[in-house]
């Protein structure tokens, strides 16, 4: 059996696949700025009604985005295709 995204995704983070398990779909995010901080409030609600809230620094956050438009790339791009520099 062919393991899928998200398991793949933990595994390669994190080197732990027990880890797997415990992926679960987002079904809410919320942004939210702070007063008195460098950086914002990002609240995730799960599929399974669980909520967390995390402070995400300015220079965290860039990096999540350079994160994110590379993947977005790579989804985006079809198979084989090479990005013009």
């Amino acid at each position: 059996m062919r393991p899928s995204a998200h398991e793949t995704v933990v595994r390669s983070i994190s080197g732990q696949p027990e880890l797997r398990h415990h992926v679960t779909q987002v079904r809410e995010w919320r942004i939210e700025r702070t007063m008195d901080a460098d950086g914002f409030v990002l609240s995730i609600t799960g599929s399974d009604g669980a909520s967390q809230s995390f402070f995400v620094a300015t220079a965290d956050a860039d990096d999540i985005g350079e994160v994110l438009r590379r993947q977005a790339v790579w989804v985006d791009r079809p198979q084989g295709a090479m990005k013009e520099q």
